[in-house]
Parts: C-alpha cells; sequence; structure tokens
C-alpha cells in the first residue's frame, strides 16, 4: 500500500508541475460514472487520469483475467465508476465496468475479473460465450457468460448473426441457446454491440496465418537444401570415368601389320 501511495503521489506530483495546481479540481462522490485514461502502470495500481489535472486508480487485479494477465495498458479508455474516495488525501479509487483498446492494440480474449463482489469486467474486443436471451428483428440479445444484468448484456445485430440476408432470426436462435461472439464495440453508454461474423473471419484469418507461416517454412527448408544437392550433382559429375581411346582390337593392328 505504501508502494501505491507513493506511486500516487509523485504521479501527483508530475500534474501539478504540468500546472494542475492552478486550476480549480473537481469534486468527485463516490458512484459517479466516468470515462477514464490509463496513463501509469504500476506494480500492485493502475493509474488513470480523470481530467483536470487529477488521477485516480484501479487495484492491478481488477484489470487483469483470472490468469493474472494485465488487460490494459497506457493509453487504453476504461468506463469506471467511483469506488471510494480517502478523505485524507482525496486520492480516488476506481472500479472498471468496460475497457475499450486503443487504436491499434491488438484485440484481448479475455474479460476482466472486476472488482471483488461486482460483474467481471467486459473487455472490447474479446471473444466470449453467452446465452440468448431476446430474439427481435433487428438483432438477438445475448447475456455474457460471467455477468449479470444490463451491464452484461449485448446485441448482436442482424448482419451480424450470419445468417442468410432476409432470414427469419427467430428460425436460427432461441431463448436460452448457446452462442459464441466477440465484443465490437462498446459505447460511452456501455452498449455492447456483439458479432458472430468477427469470430468466423478472425477464424479464418488465422487460419489463412497458419498456412502462410507453413508455406515460408516449407520454402526456407526447400531452399536450404537445394545447394547441398547442387553440389552433390557437380561431384558426381566430377567424378566421371575416362572414356577408353579407339585403339582398336588385337586382331585389327596385326591385320594392319601384314598390311
Amino acid at each position: 500500500m505504501s508502494e501505491r501511495r507513493e506511486t500516487s503521489e509523485s504521479f501527483g506530483a508530475l500534474f501539478e508541475q504540468a500546472g494542475g495546481g492552478r486550476q480549480e479540481r473537481r469534486r468527485f462522490h463516490v458512484g459517479d460514472k466516468l470515462e477514464v485514461t490509463i496513463v501509469v502502470v504500476a506494480q500492485n495500481a493502475v493509474f488513470a487520469d480523470l481530467g483536470g489535472k487529477q488521477e485516480g486508480f484501479f487495484e492491478r487485479i481488477d484489470l487483469s483475467d483470472p490468469d493474472g494477465k494485465l488487460l490494459v495498458a497506457v493509453g487504453n479508455k476504461v468506463s469506471a465508476t467511483v469506488a471510494a474516495i480517502d478523505r485524507g488525501t482525496g486520492q480516488v479509487r476506481l472500479s472498471p465496468l468496460f475497457i475499450r483498446n486503443a487504436e491499434g492494440d491488438a484485440l484481448t480474449t479475455s474479460i476482466g475479473l472486476g472488482a471483488k463482489g461486482q460483474t467481471p469486467v467486459v473487455v472490447e474486443g474479446a471473444r466470449v460465450k453467452g446465452s440468448v436471451t431476446g430474439v427481435e428483428r433487428y438483432g438477438v440479445f445475448v447475456q455474457i457468460a460471467g455477468t449479470q444484468g444490463r451491464s452484461g448484456r449485448g446485441l448482436i445485430p442482424t448482419q451480424e448473426t450470419g445468417t442468410p440476408r432476409g432470414s427469419d432470426l427467430k428460425k436460427h436462435f432461441t431463448v436460452g441457446q448457446e452462442v459464441e461472439a466477440k465484443i465490437v464495440n462498446i459505447d460511452q453508454e456501455g452498449k455492447i454491440r456483439l458479432s458472430i461474423t468477427a469470430v468466423a473471419r478472425d477464424d479464418e484469418r488465422n487460419s489463412f496465418e497458419k498456412f502462410k507461416d507453413a508455406g515460408n517454412a516449407e520454402a526456407a527448408e526447400s531452399g536450404a537444401d537445394k545447394p547441398k544437392a547442387e553440389g552433390k550433382k557437380a561431384q558426381q559429375g566430377g567424378a566421371k570415368k575416362p572414356e577408353p581411346r579407339g585403339f582398336g582390337t588385337l586382331g585389327d593392328l596385326l591385320s594392319k601389320k601384314k598390311k
């Protein structure tokens, strides 16, 4: 805890040096919903810019997957709520709701543990499983596995279901059916857009990459064997036996001598 506080104080000092002390600090309240940007990743905590040269922090474990892998990096956007405020220092502790990937980041395949006793954190770009909760003309509603309530419910738009155009979705999906989809977007209001076709595209892309890598490896191996084969061929060519000279038979020589 002391390490986190020292890191927080030094981080706060950077804000002060940047002119944060000349601005009126915003007053936060427990339960406030915020959109924050990750700015520092420390050993036990992850710090975020709250705007107005103010900072808050997440417990590192709240932004990690079940294997302990951190799901954010500097630049990621996180939707969060204010979980607690230290009365003495005014330090703001945050609780994550959604994680958005920074532009250009590789998409994760996990969802976060979230704060203790709360719903797991939904991560944009994650490949998730869930059960159908409703089927409408414009799409399919899915409750993401491990989540409860609206914060973990997403919509698969008709064009992302992988069904033929103009087909009746109720003939392809039923309430309670398990599906696998990718979280392609989480908007500012926390609405989750899912896609089944994105999963198929990812699988196809991965298969192509594996095929291409295998082809490159085979070509490299073939190229390495070619000089050896040519060297062996040249060696065999150099070991040719000399052709016999045309001296003729002993009979021929004797006949010539008589003449």
